[in-house]
């Protein structure tokens, strides 16, 4: 048992949790070491990496994403850290959990869903879906930057740190769930969706951006997606 707890402290958290569920025998060290069950509700923070982010953007520098390092905290044992890495160049931003799943914006601006107890990964499509938003490449066909609303420069890795507001599931994408996501975005007055297996953003309604009202929030229940609108201040 000791060696298989000290075996424990060294794993990160989706290993740990993979230890747990190779047998009885381990699965009782790892209750012992206090690891919680994933189904469990978890605190993200990833405030470190922001502050990284956003010193390296104001440095007017071109910011090149490195591979991002969150910390998780269990409800129960607040005082215990996790860390979960995540792959080079998938998280630029993250605008959502739902259903043991993150919506990372990634370093093209695109949302990709991903799974922290597993490390599972689902791209969904890509933000130049969105008539708001044009490619503009150079003369060896690479991408330069995004052009927003026609004459606004973004740099690729930027344009999604605010873009997404808000992003839900209808439920989860584990073991093929024919899941909906929803998004908000833009400036809160977009609504779009994609089914699984999807190749294209659908946009479900627009509010007039000359008006003050806008999507506050989505709501996944019964496998539908709610949305509230409120009106903005100032």
């Amino acid at each position: 048992m000791d060696l298989l707890l000290s075996i424990l402290q060294r794993l990160e958290l989706p290993k740990a949790l993979a230890f747990a569920a190779v047998c009885t025998s381990w699965c009782s060290a790892a209750t012992a070491a206090g690891i919680p069950c994933s189904r469990r509700p978890w605190l993200v923070s990833w405030g470190n990496f922001l502050e990284q982010r956003e010193f390296q953007m104001k440095s007017e520098t071109k910011w090149v994403p490195a591979a991002a390092t969150c910390k998780f905290r269990h409800l129960l044992d607040v005082d215990k850290v996790y860390n979960v890495n995540f792959p080079k160049g998938c998280f630029v931003a993250c605008c959502g959990a739902s259903h043991g799943w993150l919506f990372l914006v990634n370093d093209l601006s695109n949302l990709v869903l991903f799974n922290p107890f597993n490390s599972c990964m689902i791209p969904l499509p890509p933000i130049t879906d969105f008539s708001c938003v044009r490619t503009v490449y150079d003369s060896g066909g690479n991408l330069e930057h995004y052009l927003f609303m026609g004459d606004i420069v973004y740099h690729a890795n930027y344009l999604g740190t605010w873009f997404y507001q808000k992003a839900v599931l209808s439920c989860s994408p584990s073991n093929g769930g024919d899941y909906i996501a929803m998004i908000i975005h833009r400036d809160s007055d977009w609504l779009s969706f994609v089914r699984a297996g999807e190749s294209k953003w659908q946009t479900a309604s627009m509010l007039d951006v000359s008006k003050p009202d806008r999507y506050t929030d989505c709501i996944p229940q019964w496998e539908v997606l709610q949305c509230d609108i409120a009106r903005k201040s100032g």
